[in-house]
């Protein structure tokens, strides 16, 4: 089977690149941030034979700013419902809940660390 490239005429423009939107990029942060929290935690397991304990809160954090930044990006964008009052109604429930999970989240895992 020939390579299409190799069919196509010099002098013919290709397709211009279709790039991931405002709001696929946050949640592709959010899933980095998800795989960095699960490395962390399994090497410190095999590091230590220890389970990290208490740190749910702490994984309730990502996807807390990833609902947050897509409710103001989906607001910039035009495609938010309900106007800017509920894009700011929901952005602040979410640092409200981000800071409220994380206020409950370190200090459980520095216990885990004896501190």
């Amino acid at each position: 089977m020939p390579d299409e490239k190799q069919n196509q005429d010099p002098g013919q423009q290709s397709e211009p690149p279709v790039y991931a939107s405002p709001v696929k990029r946050a949640w592709a942060w959010v899933g980095i941030s998800y795989m960095l929290i699960t490395l962390a935690t399994f090497t410190y397991y095999l590091a230590t034979a220890r389970i990290l304990t208490g740190i749910g809160p702490l994984l309730f954090c990502p996807a807390l700013a990833g609902l947050g930044a897509t409710a103001v990006l989906r607001y910039r964008t035009g495609e938010g419902r309900g106007g800017p009052v509920a894009c700011a109604v929901l952005t602040a429930l979410c640092a409200v809940l981000l800071l409220l999970n994380l206020g409950i989240g370190i200090p459980a895992l520095l216990r885990n660390f004896g501190g």
